[in-house]
């Protein structure tokens, strides 16, 4: 009894203990509304995925209609962690959040829900959808002042951090100075921030400010104890260090970061880290090294849906190294997977997609330009202005549409050179196959088949390409029937598989020499093949003839022999008679 009573209580005490730990939020009674969801936002918390625990810690928002789209926007936020990819419970709730925002009429709330759900897409690489709903938002907040926003020091950085992906770099940097005003010095926040200051300026050329705000970055890391963010730091210097051409500070730098980011379990920061160093083992020849370190950032790559950018960068790294090394192995295996992933990444992650978000954000100054212009100029002004607006879009459409044609065409001169080099590829390793093998009877069966099956192959793809959009090239190149031709059976090839059959077959080779002496060189070739079992359609296709032309032969022949036929018959398997 006494020790069910000590057990229980130690059960009371371990429910009381594990609740302390996540306590519910707190609604805070501040006169401010907005100090309010701010203090209430600055409460969240991971949960990873312990999806019980998240709403119990939300459970009094959702109670509360003043704060139904904050409630709905962290559940959402609790969903993407605990899925770790796009999900549609995460997109059912931002959206609920973003229309409770929208019937209560409250601005800097509906801003912050947007800002909450286009953190959420491009988190997971989604630029295409995020880039509308990103104007939308910084059209909003142009027309506010900083102290009508909700946290605003994080709502210049999300903006800012975006905009640098999409590589609007003057833009960047002006949401991210913002930032700066609204975050508190001596902060891992304003670490962060330097860094990706000094990030901007790298990427407009200007290497000397960008150097100064990542030494910045990484001494106030270092002073705040923020590990995760110096090593950052060390990586955006070896950038630097990289395109001045001192290749090995940059590599030590990037070791560094490298370690860190192992220690502090940064995924992420390691696996980019990683194909940047393999990079430089590259440019400096240590192909070894850099092989070893891909490794390690492939397996970082693979176990992330939203990582398909850095492992294109890591298998065309791949692909050079062996190119330096003059290896094909596994050229086959990468080659297709490459093209798998630029087919996946020109809507998502690629730079296809970031240059179509880069372009709507362009576009959209544009138009914004031209519309201050004309409000400024008369009515007589902006018609002419408007007829030369007219002229230089029409001019830029030609031009948008001749680059884009250029680069379909280019696009489709890439995809058929790589269906002709990995027909090409599959053609040499099935010869190298017959040659490691030495020739020998059964080396030569599987050879001719191997080659019929690249035949059809062939032939599919040639049928193909006749009904699409890149005819021409087969039309003008002629590289998938040239390499068709090279399949067919050569003199040599024949002389060789001759030799074999004679070895499998001595009776039957003798029969056919001295008592079929007027049987041809081409009846002796369907027969060879016949007496294998090979059909008359794979015949006709390893001899370059159509399979009537095989039957035809078939039948002159057994004219030609007459009574003699019988004997030959006697030679042959029943199966192989069966299509005589």
């Amino acid at each position: 009894m006494l020790f069910r009573k000590s057990y229980c209580v130690l059960l009371l005490l371990f429910i009381l203990q594990v609740k302390s730990q996540n306590p519910p939020i707190k609604i805070p009674c501040l006169e401010n509304k907005i100090a309010n969801i701010e203090a209430v936002l600055l409460q969240e918390k991971s949960f990873d995925t312990d999806t019980i625990s998240l709403k119990k810690h939300l459970e009094l928002l959702g109670k509360s209609q003043t704060y139904k789209s904050v409630y709905d926007g962290l559940l959402a936020n609790g969903y993407s962690d605990f899925y770790n990819t796009a999900n549609s419970k995460s997109k059912f709730y931002y959206s609920q959040s973003i229309k409770s925002a929208a019937v209560q009429k409250d601005v800097p709330l509906e801003i912050w829900a947007q800002l909450n759900y286009i953190s959420y897409l491009y988190l997971y690489r989604d630029y295409i959808n995020m880039t509308p709903k990103l104007l939308q938002v910084i059209d909003k907040i142009k027309k506010m002042s900083a102290n009508e926003i909700i946290l605003p020091g994080e709502s210049f950085k999300k903006i800012g951090w975006i905009l640098q992906t999409l590589e609007d770099y003057p833009e960047s940097l002006y949401y991210l100075n913002l930032a700066q005003k609204y975050t508190a010095k001596n902060t891992a926040g304003y670490a962060s921030l330097m860094d990706n200051i000094g990030m901007n300026y790298f990427r407009l050329g200007n290497d000397q400010e960008a150097e100064s705000y990542f030494n910045q970055a990484g001494v106030l890391a270092k002073q705040i104890q923020d590990e995760l963010q110096y090593a950052k730091a060390l990586g955006n210097l070896a950038l630097v260090k990289q395109k001045k051409g001192d290749l090995l500070p940059a590599i030590s730098l990037l070791k560094k970061d490298i370690e860190i980011s192992e220690e502090h379990k940064s995924n992420q920061n390691t696996m980019y880290a990683s194909i940047l160093l393999a990079e430089l083992y590259v440019e400096n020849k240590e192909l070894n090294q850099a092989e070893k370190v891909l490794k390690k950032a492939a397996e970082i790559a693979n176990s992330k849906s939203y990582f398909k950018k850095a492992e294109l960068q890591i298998i065309k790294l791949k692909l050079a190294i062996l190119d330096q090394q003059k290896r094909s192995d596994n050229e086959l295996v990468l080659r297709r997977r490459m093209v798998v992933l630029e087919d996946s990444l020109k809507n998502k992650d690629g730079d296809v997609a970031i240059r179509n978000a880069n372009w709507i954000i362009q576009k959209t100054k544009f138009q914004q330009n031209i519309n201050k212009t004309t409000n400024q100029v008369k009515h007589e002004t902006a018609i002419k202005k408007s007829y030369a607006i007219v002229i230089v879009l029409a001019f830029m459409s030609a031009l948008f549409i001749f680059f884009s044609l250029k680069k379909q065409l280019r696009n489709r001169q890439r995809q058929y050179n790589q269906k002709v080099n990995l027909l090409k590829l599959e053609k040499i390793k099935t010869e190298q196959k017959l040659h490691e093998t030495n020739e020998n009877f059964n080396a030569q069966v599987d050879y001719l088949k191997d080659k019929n099956i690249q035949i059809k192959k062939l032939k599919v793809e040639i049928e193909q390409i006749k009904k699409s959009s890149s005819h021409y090239l087969e039309k003008e190149k002629g590289q998938l029937n040239t390499l068709l031709e090279s399949h067919l059976m050569t003199e040599n090839n024949w002389n060789t598989f001759k030799r074999e059959f004679q070895k499998e077959y001595p009776e039957f080779s003798r029969l056919l020499q001295q008592d079929f002496p007027e049987i041809t060189d081409a009846n002796k070739r369907i027969l060879l093949l016949q007496k294998l079992n090979f059909s008359n359609n794979e015949i006709a296709e390893l001899l370059g003839i159509t399979p009537d032309a095989v039957k035809k032969s078939k039948q002159r022949l057994k004219k030609k022999l007459g009574s003699k036929f019988d004997l030959l018959f006697e030679h042959l398997t029943s199966k192989s008679m069966q299509n005589l």
